[in-house]
This record gives structure tokens, C-alpha cells and sequence, in this order.
């Protein structure tokens, strides 16, 4: 009997964990399993909305008429066009990482902001007011982790001139709300979040555990990248604005750099390559004695800032070139490991096109 008393308990217990998924589930602890040095990238990427042909019509690229989308509140009725702010009503900030970011996801308009801030594992966000700043210590918003791993953040821009000096978050201009998700890992943290506030729908926003807190230089940037983008480029853009085209599959006769029909707004492109970094500063080719299908290589050089921020020249084959801001970030990958699954760590570049008029980014990889 009791053999049997036992069985039945077993039998019990094992069902009971198989039907119970949300027992495995990760959790988080709070607010200091978000602490130190994080890289964001934030994006408003709505441009090709603007001037799209509608479905069904045989007109050119660019030529279509405007899509409708709902702007009106909830409730009412009315669709029109896609809004942008009209000139004098745009909200302005700081010419800073934060600032640019805040300006950008309160505002309805296209925007690529790239930056640094610290978590302090107890809910407060710090930033500087200049690129490449290891002195983190302005206040510029606060973040909570709840036991699901979603994150609430609210950021402001304490450099704008309407801001105040407390540093506080009451003091802090543009504010803006952020929600999101804790993806956990051992190589690191990353936070995708998306703008919650009105009228700011469209952005989103990364932020990634940089490579390092304050102990990069050009060295930090060595090896063989994967590097892959999108953006597009308007009337006014400065330098960056060639016009090579998609290469013949397997010829290799374009470069990295292949630029769509040009429509109302502007010229869309894509970056697909590779890049030698030499940790010197200075991208350069491949061996000769390296085959490659499209010779999409890319040449040029960087600059690496003491807090894993940086600067890049890209040149491809073709002679089109382009500037990025970047940052370095830790990403998770697999690595070898004997009998078990074992996470690693690889260094990564977040980056934005940083030329006049040009917009997009995207990100490199170590292969």
C-alpha cells in the first residue's frame, strides 16, 4: 500500500510540473538587474510611409498617392494623411546624446539618435552632455523592473535650456515614456523598448550593454566584421551620396553600398560587406589570396573613444562613402563548448549614418 501511496504522489507531482510552464518561466528581481554602462540607439523609421504607392496601382516608386493612417483620437472620426509637425511647432532640445534622443521621440518626425547612459541598479538613468564623457553623473531619467522582466523608463533632457539645474526628473525637459523588455543573458543586458508617450508612436529603442565602462581605445576594434544596414539619403545630403547600383549575383562588380529608385523623399540604400579592422584605426581589404562572391568589401578608418563610443569612415569598391557613429556593445553568441550549451559574449557595432541628410544604421558583427 504504501509503496503504491508513493507512486501515486510521484505520479502526481511530475504531472503537475509538466502542466505548469509559467514555473520555468524567467524572472527578474528588480531594478538592479539593470546596472552599468549602456549604448542606445533610438529610431524613428516612418520615411517611406510618406509618398508610398498604394496597393493595387501600377505608378512609379514614389509617385503613388499618400497612405492614410488614423491620427485622430480614439472615438472620433477621420483619417488623413500622414502628419509631420509643421515648421515653427517642432519641440527642440540640447545638441547632446540625450538630448538628440528625447528631441527625437517626442517630435513625429524621422530621427537616429546613438549615445551612452548608466544604470545605477537602484531605478536612475545618468548621462553626459558630451560625446565620449566617462563623467555619467547628470541625472536624465529613472527605469523599474518588474518581476516579469518588462521595464518602464521616463526620460528628459536636463541640458535643455528650459530645463532647470535641480536634475531632477521634475526638472528634466521633453520627457518622454518608454516601455519595454529585459532580455537577460550572461554575456550582458538588453532593453527593447518602444515610445509610449502621445503622439510619439513610431520609435523604438535599444539599449545594450557596452563592451566596455572606460577603458576603450582603437585596439578594442580588431578582426573580421559582418556589417549590415539601411537608410536612405535626400537632396541635401553631404558627402556619402553615391549612386552604385546592385551588383549581378556572383559577378562582384558592385560595392557595399547599393542605392534604390530615388522617390519624393529621397533615395533609399543598403550596406551589406565585411570590413578588417586593424586595431590601429584603419579598416583595410582582404588578402588577396580570399575569394568572395560579391566583393562587397569595405576600406576606411575609425576612432575609438575612451567610452567604447566611436567615429568610422566607410568606402567600398566603388567609391561610395559614408560616415557612422557607433558604439561597442557585448551581444550574446554561442560558443564551443564540450557536452553543454555554453553562452558567450561578441563584440558588436550599434551604429547610425551620421552624414547631413542622410539617415538609417544597423549593426556589425564579429565572424
Amino acid at each position: 500500500m504504501k509503496k503504491m501511496y508513493f507512486t501515486a504522489v510521484a505520479v502526481t507531482l511530475i504531472g503537475s510540473s509538466l502542466l505548469t510552464p509559467g514555473a520555468e518561466a524567467a524572472t527578474c528581481s528588480g531594478n538592479g538587474d539593470v546596472v552599468g554602462s549602456y549604448g542606445f540607439v533610438g529610431t524613428r523609421e516612418g520615411y517611406f510611409l510618406l509618398g508610398a504607392t498604394a496597393p493595387g496601382t501600377t505608378t512609379g516608386p514614389g509617385s503613388g498617392p499618400l497612405i492614410p493612417i488614423a491620427v485622430s483620437p480614439p472615438g472620433t472620426a477621420g483619417m488623413v494623411p500622414i502628419v509631420v509637425t509643421p515648421p515653427g511647432t517642432t519641440i527642440t532640445g540640447s545638441n547632446t546624446p540625450i538630448g538628440n534622443l528625447v528631441t527625437g521621440l517626442v517630435n513625429r518626425n524621422v530621427f537616429t539618435a546613438i549615445g551612452r547612459l548608466l544604470a545605477d541598479g537602484a531605478g536612475n538613468l545618468f548621462g553626459a552632455n558630451t560625446v565620449g564623457s566617462l563623467t555619467l553623473n547628470t541625472k536624465v531619467g529613472t527605469y523599474s523592473v518588474a518581476a516579469d522582466c518588462s521595464i518602464t523608463m521616463t526620460l528628459g533632457d536636463p541640458f535643455a535650456t528650459t530645463s532647470g539645474s535641480t536634475g531632477g526628473v521634475s526638472a528634466l525637459a521633453n520627457q518622454t515614456k518608454l516601455e519595454g523588455v529585459v532580455v537577460l543573458s550572461l554575456a550582458g543586458n538588453e532593453l527593447d523598448m518602444v515610445s509610449v508617450s502621445p503622439n510619439a508612436a513610431g520609435a523604438v529603442v535599444t539599449f545594450t550593454r557596452t563592451s566596455q565602462f572606460s577603458a576603450c581605445n582603437n585596439s578594442f576594434l580588431s578582426g573580421q566584421f559582418g556589417i549590415v544596414g539601411q537608410g536612405m539619403f535626400t537632396s541635401t545630403a553631404g558627402p556619402g551620396t553615391g549612386t552604385a547600383t546592385v551588383p549581378l549575383p556572383g559577378t562582384g562588380t558592385g560595392g557595399a553600398f547599393t542605392s534604390g529608385a530615388t522617390g519624393t523623399l529621397g533615395t533609399p540604400f543598403n550596406l551589406l560587406g565585411r570590413f578588417n579592422a586593424d586595431g590601429s584605426g584603419n579598416l583595410v581589404s582582404d588578402f588577396a589570396t580570399i575569394t568572395s562572391l560579391t566583393k562587397r568589401s569595405l576600406t576606411g578608418t575609425y576612432t575609438v573613444n575612451v567610452d567604447c563610443s566611436g567615429t568610422a569612415h566607410l568606402m567600398d569598391v566603388t567609391g561610395v562613402a559614408r560616415n557612422i557613429s557607433f558604439l561597442l556593445v557585448n551581444v550574446p553568441a554561442a560558443c564551443p563548448a564540450v557536452g553543454s550549451a555554453q553562452a558567450c559574449s561578441r563584440l558588436a557595432l550599434d551604429f547610425i549614418f551620421s552624414d547631413p541628410g542622410v539617415f538609417g544604421g544597423g549593426t556589425a558583427k564579429q565572424e
